[in-house]
C-alpha cells in the first residue's frame, strides 16, 4: 500500500509538472494585488490588450504560471458566462490565494479600470467630434488586430510545445483540432460547439500525455 501511494504521488507530480510553476514563485496576496492593480491601471485597448498584459505579467515577467497553465485557465473561462477577463481574474486569484486571492485580484483589476473608464468617458464626450480624435480611433483597430495575433500566438505556443513533446502524432492532432474549431467558427457554427469539439479532442490528447507521464513515473 505504501508503494502504491508513493507511485500515485509520483504519477500525479509527473503529469502536472508542466502546468504548475515552482512553489517558491507563488505570489503573496500583496504581490497579487499590486500586479492586478498595475494591469488594471495600464490595460488600455480593450480585451486583446488586457489579455496580452495579463500573460506578460503572470507568465513572462513573474513566471508564476507556465504557458500551458495560462492557456488551460483561458480555455476554462471561455465556458463561463459574462466577461471572460473578469472570470480569468477570479480564476487566477483563486489559483494563488483562494477566496482572499479572488477579492484582492478583483479589487486590483477593477478599481483603477472603473475610475479611469469613467474619467475618459467624460473627457471623450467633450472631444469626440474633433477630426484628430476620429483619426486616432481609426488607427486603433489595426493595432488591436496585431495585439490579438500576438496574444493568440503566446497562448498557443505553450500547449503546442507540450503536444510536440508527446510526438508528431499528438502535434498533428492538436493542429487539426485547432483548424477544425477555427473553420467551424468562421462558417457560423455556435462558438460553444467549436469549444466543445476542441475540448473533447485536446482532452483525449492530454489523456495520452497523462498516461505517458504515469508510465515514466512508474518506470522511474
Amino acid at each position: 500500500m505504501v508503494d502504491e501511494n508513493r507511485y500515485n504521488r509520483r504519477m500525479a507530480s509527473a503529469a502536472s509538472s508542466s502546468l504548475d510553476a515552482p512553489s517558491d514563485l507563488r505570489p503573496s496576496l500583496f504581490e497579487l494585488f499590486t500586479t492586478w492593480l498595475h494591469i488594471g491601471a495600464t490595460s488600455f485597448g480593450g480585451g486583446s490588450a488586457t489579455q496580452l498584459l495579463i500573460q506578460q505579467h503572470f507568465v513572462v515577467r513573474r513566471r508564476w504560471m507556465t504557458p500551458e497553465a495560462f492557456a488551460q485557465d483561458w480555455a476554462i473561462v471561455q465556458f463561463a458566462p459574462g466577461i471572460n477577463l473578469v472570470a480569468m481574474t477570479v480564476l487566477i486569484g483563486h489559483r494563488f490565494g483562494g477566496a482572499p486571492g479572488v477579492v484582492v485580484s478583483l479589487l486590483g483589476m477593477l478599481g483603477p479600470a472603473i475610475a479611469i473608464t469613467v474619467a475618459m468617458t467624460a473627457l471623450y464626450t467633450q472631444v469626440r467630434h474633433l477630426p484628430q480624435v476620429q483619426s486616432a480611433l481609426r488607427g486603433v483597430t489595426p493595432a488591436l488586430v496585431g495585439l490579438s495575433i500576438a496574444f493568440m500566438w503566446r497562448l498557443l505556443k505553450g500547449p503546442l510545445y507540450g503536444l510536440r513533446r508527446l510526438g508528431n502524432a499528438a502535434l498533428v492532432a492538436g493542429l487539426a483540432l485547432l483548424a477544425t474549431a477555427t473553420a467551424l467558427t468562421a462558417l457560423g457554427a455556435p462558438v460553444l460547439v467549436a469549444y466543445l469539439i476542441g475540448a473533447a479532442g485536446l482532452g483525449a490528447v492530454y489523456a495520452l500525455r497523462f498516461r505517458s507521464a504515469a508510465n515514466h513515473a512508474h518506470q522511474g
